[in-house]
């Protein structure tokens, strides 16, 4: 008894070695997948940040004839928002500084709030921030 006990002890060393190896190549797979969706969720986002950026720049060039330049730039969770929002400041004068939202699936503005010494630039070149009017 004790030899056919020996050997079921063996078997069920394979068995458990085998289900051992089998769960660590599953686990492995995932991880890749996981790694493989982040890199091309990232290089997604990045398309989708810098046509951001290049549709709030021709927005403050053609409103408000401003050479800007995009600061920072932060992408919501599609489930929260689909926008992404950048601050900026005037190309040279730091605390000329704004902050825009741009829909990434309509393209569009969503807001724009300014610092009171940009709201001053523009109000100096003859434009009113506050005036609703068509955007170009």
């Amino acid at each position: 008894m004790t030899r056919f006990s020996n050997i079921l002890a063996s078997k069920s060393r394979v068995i458990m070695n085998l289900f051992f190896f089998i769960v660590i190549i599953f686990l492995l797979g995932q991880c890749q997948q996981i790694i493989s969706n982040h890199v091309t969720e990232s290089a997604k986002n990045k398309d989708i940040i810098e046509k951001a950026k290049a549709t709030a720049m021709k927005y403050l060039k053609n409103k408000y004839k401003l050479d800007v330049e995009i600061t920072k730039d932060k992408i919501h969770p599609t489930h929260v928002a689909t926008a992404v929002v950048l601050e900026g400041n005037v190309i040279g004068n730091k605390n000329e500084f704004f902050t825009i939202s741009v829909n990434y699936k309509s393209n569009e503005i969503r807001y724009l709030s300014m610092s009171p010494e940009l709201v001053e630039a523009i109000r100096a070149k003859g434009y009113d921030p506050y005036i609703k009017q068509k955007h170009p």
